[in-house]
């Protein structure tokens, strides 16, 4: 196998900034400090120095780190170069780097790559770095932390090593069965038990999976309704901002609006889309069929009527829409006198007062959190990955669980190995090749 290149890349933000980090990662990190004029470093200090070219001309008057590769995250020799951050100077410094032999730019997320491979990291704190690099609000934040930590790697193992020993137990019982002094029966409903239980644990987690996977990626919230109720002056105030046109003639809106909001730590994409109504003109008629197309994908559906006893506009039909929480917004209280007969349908809200607005948001935060949070504390999976791994896990501890129910002790191990090796994946123990490249392609260059 040959031995792995020195790589180097900006790790900071874009230029120009007040400081610029130069990460160098491999065999050559240290003949690199060398060739900059660097002296030999204590590991792990920032040290004040000048670097230096070949012909002795001072690049930058910079502080720098060296990780031995033991001390170091990607499990190699680190450098890091605390530049001043100026483009000029970043760029006389990859000037200078790239003409070195052996070392080359690093690819995304190609740092945090061999911390993995160098048993640095496992998949699941990879997973949880990419998370929380992406994470915009604070529950995803600490969610992508504990992920990064380690928790949820740790409850993982425990269970695989548990079904590594269920299965020697199981080996170690076929070697002596005909042994007087066993009980087979007390033996095997031994196994049982205990494979009964890792299942119901599984279970736990695959419900976990479902809020874990929302929160990473978000919620959506549809507006729905006829022409001219105020969806569109809605996300505007829950915006606060001008994001949507707004009009007093029917049907301004004619496609399907994305805005981002963060409601109680949880992000949230809400879809303003078009009146729904008999469509009059083609463009309509698409504009409609992409609003039905948003609220049958959505996990929560706002129903927008207006306040207005004498309104003509049309009832929706909201049985197709099962699968989402629906949320009944009545828009324009502010034109009515009364409207307490409303309170016990929903919400009434004015877009142009902002009364009971505060009310609704506060209402809508607690259903986005109730999608979100599990009520178990501890940590579950958040990707789609996670969840069929642990799937086939349960699959083949169900199939081992009846297996061992008649007796057939050895398939029952099988089986067991079966989902030993499915919680592996989980990790990156085991088969991570297939996975590498969807996970690094959303890292930065310098990660």
């Amino acid at each position: 196998m040959d031995s792995p290149q020195t790589i180097y890349a900006l790790s900071s933000g874009s230029l120009p900034a007040a400081i610029a980090i130069i990460r160098i990662s491999g065999p050559s990190a240290t003949e690199v400090l060398q060739l900059l004029g660097v002296k030999k470093l204590e590991p792990r200090k920032l040290v004040l120095t000048k670097l230096k070219t070949s012909i002795k001309e001072i690049i930058d008057i910079s502080l720098v780190c060296f990780f031995p590769e033991k001390e170091s995250i990607t499990g190699e020799d680190l450098a890091e170069l605390h530049l001043h951050g100026s483009i000029a100077v970043v760029d006389e410094v990859f000037l200078f780097l790239s003409s070195i032999k052996g070392l080359r730019p690093a690819e995304p997320g190609e740092f945090t790559k061999r911390a993995l491979i160098n048993g640095k990291m496992d998949l699941l704190e990879v997973e949880g770095l990419a998370d929380l690099i992406a994470s915009e609000t604070k529950e995803q934040r600490v969610q992508s932390l504990r992920l990064l930590k380690g928790e949820l790697s740790k409850k993982y193992l425990e269970w695989r090593k548990e079904l590594v020993w269920i299965r020697a137990e199981m080996e170690a019982f076929l070697d002596f069965s005909d042994e007087g002094d066993v009980s087979q029966k007390a033996e095997k409903n031994n196994f049982i038990k205990k494979l009964s239980l890792l299942i119901k644990n599984i279970e736990k987690d695959l419900e976990k999976g479902i809020t874990g996977e929302r929160l990473r990626s978000g919620l959506k919230i549809a507006l729905i309704g006829a022409p001219n109720v105020g969806k569109s002056s809605l996300i505007n105030t829950l915006l606060n901002e001008d994001r949507a046109i707004v009009s007093a003639h029917a049907g301004t809106t004619r496609d399907t609006i994305e805005a981002r909001l963060d409601l109680g730590g949880v992000p949230v994409t809400v879809y303003d889309t078009a009146g729904i109504r008999e469509a009059r003109n083609k463009i309509e008629k698409e504009g409609v069929s992409r609003s039905k197309s948003a609220a049958k994908n959505a996990d929560i559906v706002l129903s927008i009527s207006s306040a207005r006893k004498n309104s003509k506009e049309a009832v929706l039909d909201l049985s197709k829409y099962r699968e989402a929480k629906i949320i009944h917004v009545f828009n324009k209280i502010d034109l009515v006198k009364d409207y307490s007969r409303l309170k016990k349908r929903g919400f009434g809200v004015s877009c142009k007062t902002k009364q009971g607005i505060d009310i609704f948001l506060d209402n809508l935060s607690r259903e986005v959190k109730k999608l979100t949070a599990s009520s178990d504390l501890s940590v579950g999976p958040n990707r789609i990955r996670h969840i069929n791994h642990l799937r086939d896990t349960k699959d083949s501890l169900e199939l081992a669980i009846e297996e061992a129910k008649k007796d057939k002790i050895d398939i029952s191990a099988d089986f067991i190995r079966s989902a030993s090796v499915s919680l592996g994946r989980i990790v990156g123990i085991i088969d991570i090749e297939d996975v590498l490249d969807e996970i690094f392609s959303g890292f930065c260059i310098g990660k």
